[in-house]
């Protein structure tokens, strides 16, 4: 009886160690990271002696590159290796693909004039045109941008001409989602407005440039203001809490538009208001890192505190500090997960996604952090001992000699299981495309 029970208590065991060893052998292949089939497509090679530096551009879709070169005594406007036509002078600040990547827009000085050349088309001479002020509309239909005529500024939709005035606000012209509505500051004497669909605005004493903003479902309004020494938001006509200081670039609604948030200034630290509510104050919020989830229950940011290091708030609630911060932080589509990159020190810089630090590399490229539409995936450009790669799900995948986010250079998606990147080797710039296997 005894030898029975022995028996079959070693075959229980054996049973159960094999259910196991079988459970961790599923588990281990459905964890296992994808295999990834590389192809490459070289798209241009760049002569970077001609190269003009603050004259490069990389369309949305990472599938083009447009940049300014020298050609003799003349520049030139170069598309996937297609020289344009050579002008005196290309105007830094102003090449610009359109949204869809289909068309290109850049600003040229000729014989003492300036004016804009659309999709190898050459719009009227002006004096002068506005720097940095190059805009297409959403659905790329449209341009807009700022021109001089008789010292007096004025903004130009396609070939319509607006009212001019004494100055546009820098960085100020703003299409709305929709494209139908068009907004931007404007002087005249010493004080400055807005004008939205032709109408102007409320006289205040300061605006801030790179602060207006429409919600996405084109409805509603907001930009910085200052009237006196108190700056604050004005939302759909209406001023809100005054502070020190508005934060440049940092207003943002969001995606459901029923949310405003923005960076603030209260003396020598900085706020984030969510909704009209302050958070507490930090030293400093790093700029563009303030972001709705997609489904706007949720906003993070990254905050600087007085012992300097940088940590991200989630929803108020402080994570690790680090020592120094990267980039992001970006939210999944599903809205679940949090993805940003920081440094531990001057030689180890990781992405956090869910809470967990990554291998730790030599460096991480800024605005390459992308998720895959179904969340299920993370991909980014990190800098590892044979050059720079892109690691999706922590697994590190061919190296190059660099990774394209010079001029708008991103990861893209295609697909869930498919995505593409703009890679260089040499003066040759490739387009690579990964499929997941």
């Amino acid at each position: 009886m005894t030898t029975l029970t022995t028996r079959l208590a070693i075959f229980l065991t054996l049973l159960t160690l094999l259910t196991l060893f079988c459970c961790a052998t599923v588990m281990a292949v459905e964890s296992a990271p994808p295999q990834r089939n590389v192809t490459e497509k070289r798209l241009m090679q760049i002569d970077f002696s001609r190269l003009i530096p603050e004259l490069f551009a990389v369309s949305p879709d990472s599938q083009h590159v447009a940049y300014g070169a020298r050609s003799e005594q003349k520049q030139v406007v170069i598309v996937d290796g297609q020289v344009g036509k050579p002008y005196q002078a290309i105007l830094g600040g102003a090449l610009r693909f359109s949204p869809d990547s289909k068309r290109l827009a850049y600003g040229v000085q000729q014989d003492r004039q300036s004016f804009l050349v659309v999709d190898g088309k050459a719009y009227k001479a002006y004096a002068a045109l506005g720097a940095g002020t190059l805009r297409f509309s959403p659905d790329s239909q449209r341009v807009a941008y700022v021109v001089v005529t008789d010292n007096r500024m004025r903004v130009v939709v396609n070939d319509t001409e607006h009212p001019p005035y004494t100055a546009i606000v820098a960085e100020s012209l703003t299409f709305s989602p929709s494209g139908l509505r068009l907004a931007y500051g404007a002087v005249v004497g010493t004080q400055m407005f807005v004008v939205v669909d032709g109408q102007e605005g409320p006289r205040y004493d300061a605006l801030v440039g790179d602060s207006l903003r429409f919600s996405p479902d084109s409805q509603h309004f907001a930009y910085g203001a200052r009237q006196g020494k108190q700056w604050s938001v004005v939302r759909d006509g209406q001023p809100g809490q005054p502070y020190d200081g508005i934060g440049a670039g940092s207003v943002a609604f969001s995606p459901n538009g029923q949310r405003l948030a923005y960076v603030a200034q209260v003396g020598k630290q900085q706020v984030v208001v969510v909704d009209g509510q302050a958070s507490k104050p930090y030293k400093g919020i790093a700029a563009g890192s303030l972001v709705f989830s997609a489904d706007s229950q949720h906003v993070a940011y990254a905050a600087n505190n007085e012992e300097d290091t940088w940590f991200v708030v989630l929803d108020g609630q402080a994570s690790k500090p680090y020592g120094a911060w990267v980039t992001g932080p970006v939210f999944s589509p599903d809205s679940q997960r949090l993805a940003y990159a920081a440094a531990v020190d001057e030689a180890k810089q990781v992405v956090v996604v869910d809470g967990r630090e990554s291998k730790a590399y030599k460096g991480i490229k800024v605005g390459m952090l992308a998720f895959s539409p179904d969340s299920q995936h993370l991909a980014y450009g990190a800098q590892g001992d044979k050059g720079w790669v892109v690691v999706l799900d922590d697994q590190a995948g061919k190296p190059y000699e660099n990774l394209l986010s010079l001029g708008g250079g991103t990861i893209v998606f295609d697909a869930p299981d498919r995505f593409h990147y703009l890679a260089t080797r040499g003066q040759d710039i490739y387009v690579v495309q990964e499929q997941l296997k």
